[in-house]
């Protein structure tokens, strides 16, 4: 059932049909449950992924939030450990799929990724990412969820702006 709870840091819901469901994100299990929550009273654990081979962004995973392109549901977690983010598609909650990822190269604001929220600006669906360590935010598009885009980024290398130790 549930194996992947250990230090569970966040949590976001969603419906698929006429379902409820959540993903809660594991830093101590460096991965995410998917719980079904249609009937508060009787939940039931559903697929659960760690990181590794396949779900590379999820040591430390911190942030998480929830998003709809099409008629598939997805999830992006912030990774604190692996400086990055990752695409999961939640679609099929028995069977949860890795998509693209992205990692901090030095040019991005992903330093210790925490927070994450998503937005749609016209037909396009971007991600913000609050990086703690970088003490700056990263724009990424996450229209295609197997080809992720960095978009802009800023932060406060010169004290000038209110973003050290972004969190969330």
């Amino acid at each position: 059932g549930f194996t992947e709870l250990d230090g569970a840091r966040e949590v976001a819901t969603f419906v698929i049909g006429s379902s409820t469901y959540a993903i809660v994100l594991s830093r101590g299990d460096n991965g995410v449950q998917i719980i079904d929550i249609s009937d508060p009273t009787d939940i039931v654990a559903k697929d659960a992924e760690t990181d590794g081979a396949t779900f590379t962004e999820l040591d430390g995973a911190r942030g998480v939030a929830t998003f709809t392109i099409g008629s598939s549901t997805y999830a992006i977690v912030a990774s604190q450990d692996d400086d990055g983010v990752q695409i999961i598609d939640i679609s099929d909650v028995d069977n949860i799929v890795a998509k693209d990822s992205m990692d901090d190269t030095g040019s991005l604001e992903l330093d210790a990724a925490r927070g994450v929220d998503v937005f749609t600006i016209g037909s396009s669906t971007y991600a913000i990412v609050a990086a703690w360590k970088d003490d700056g935010v990263q724009i990424i598009d996450i229209s295609d969820v197997d080809n992720l885009v960095a978009k802009g980024s800023m932060d406060d290398t010169d004290g000038t702006l209110e973003l050290e130790g972004a969190n969330d």
